[in-house]
């Protein structure tokens, strides 16, 4: 919070979300999510909409009446805007942002208590590292998509409910994270294939059951339009490209089909893998984290464009498996770095700081490196931080002797890297399940 309101609000997308916030505080939820308009899913704004009205934003000046805004609402967010220019409402508005950074600390405080790493040290560590993650407050300060934020606090408490076997308000939970940001699904699909059979029927029908009473009671009171806000979101409106996905050539059905089917496939069979290879040792937390980490950078694969809010869920849930396994690891420290530096575009500082940040960026790496070297250990702990000063350098204007790299160049930088992160635990988890028992040998317990 005082990141956010140290530099400013910038508000790229505000307008993805705050016309609906006031069209709902204001009583006009005919009009809050309108046909040919971008809007968000619905559950961030019907909270801030509540917030709003309770607060009484911009209530000094009349709200526009129904028949201002066209017989289709085709004016809505046009006439809105007047308003709220006239009324003042935009920077309280972008405040009520604010409490979705309490929905991912409750989240991660959740799941962190059912893995045994709460109530000690670790918990406002992990706390810390996560509020200080640009991706994280970049989602309100520079693009605000305070939509995505909440969207992981709901699936970080589901997660945890998952840890103690509450399965049927994990399924809650994660339908509350959908009607946030359809992302979720990638946490959600591979939650249905790992669930024991006898609560499989419990966590999905819990999920569905929530998304299908809001969808319903959102036909019936601001129609149709309200159903694609609700399952296709602002996610499949195209955007400035640039990703190796969208440099195919794709379009149509074909870029629908491996920006969004692929990646569920995918996460659905990763967790398949999972269930034959650990059986019931897959729902423990450091497998379950690492695969959940996984689903969610599948995502970045396969995106048709690529921003730095985007990575705020991979980031916080490989922070949060290094915080479950007892270790951060240099080369997660490593990427967390190097990404402001890359992304510098992305984040709205003033230009005298952002001159700097690829400087300090070079000099942290580089005093990792002297370490590192001074203590003497594997040569393999050096590869993450060269990358970091080879990254910035390229980054860097003024040393940008090669051009301005393309997007799909730092998607393969960053997020091949991320993936692997993710990876890994999983794939040691499986390795170490393979090895031949023996008496003296510990045993993994089940939690919860």
């Amino acid at each position: 919070m005082g990141l956010v309101a140290g530099l400013g609000f910038a508000g790229y997308d505000e307008f993805e979300s705050v016309f609906s916030t006031w069209a709902i505080a204001h009583g006009q939820m005919a009009c809050a999510f309108p046909s040919g308009f971008k809007v968000t899913a619905p559950l961030y704004p019907l909270v801030s909409g509540g917030i709003a009205a309770a607060s009484h934003i911009g209530h000094t000046v009349p709200f526009p009446a129904r028949d201002l805004m066209g017989p289709h609402c085709d004016r809505a967010f046009l006439v809105i805007n007047s308003w709220s220019i006239r009324s003042g409402a935009l920077t309280p508005t972008l405040k009520i942002s604010y409490l979705s950074w309490f929905a991912l600390l409750v989240g991660a405080v959740v799941l962190l208590r059912a893995t045994g790493k709460g109530r000690c040290r670790w918990e406002p560590a992990a706390l810390l590292i996560i509020a200080s993650l640009p991706p994280v407050w970049t989602c309100l300060q520079t693009t605000f998509h305070p939509e995505d934020v909440l969207a992981m606090g709901f699936i970080l408490a589901a997660l945890g409910c998952v840890f103690r076997g509450s399965w049927a308000v994990a399924g809650l939970l994660i339908g509350l994270a959908f009607l946030s940001q359809q992302y979720a699904l990638l946490v959600a699909v591979p939650l249905l294939v790992l669930a024991p059979p006898q609560r499989r029927l419990a966590y999905g029908g819990s999920a569905a059951a929530t998304v299908a009473i809001m969808a319903v009671v959102l036909v019936i009171v601001s129609g149709t339009s309200a159903a694609h806000a609700i399952f296709l979101g602002t996610g499949n409106t195209g955007g400035v490209g640039g990703t190796v996905l969208w440099e195919l050539g794709l379009h149509g059905a074909p870029l629908l089909l491996l920006s969004r089917i692929v990646p569920l496939a995918l996460a659905a069979t990763i967790a398949w893998w999972a269930v034959k290879r650990l059986g019931s040792a897959s729902l423990e937390p450091i497998a379950l984290l690492s695969l959940v980490a996984v689903s969610l950078s599948l995502r970045l694969v396969f995106e048709q464009q690529l921003f730095l809010y985007y990575f705020m869920a991979l980031s916080v849930s490989l922070v949060l498996l290094d915080v479950v396994r007892g270790h951060i690891r240099g080369s997660l420290v490593a990427w967390l770095v190097v990404m402001p530096a890359i992304y510098l575009d992305q984040i709205a500082v003033p230009e005298s700081l952002g001159k700097v940040i690829p400087v300090i960026t070079i000099v942290i790496a580089a005093l990792v490196l002297s370490a590192l070297v001074l203590k003497g250990g594997p040569r393999r702990e050096l590869a993450p931080w060269i990358a970091v000063v080879v990254a910035a350098l390229v980054a860097w204007d003024k040393t940008n002797v090669l051009g301005t790299p393309p997007t799909w160049f730092w998607q393969v930088v960053l997020v091949i890297p991320g993936v692997v992160l993710a990876a890994r635990p999983l794939l040691e988890t499986v390795s170490g399940s393979m090895l031949p028992r023996y008496p003296n040998r510990p045993t993994v317990s089940t939690v919860g």
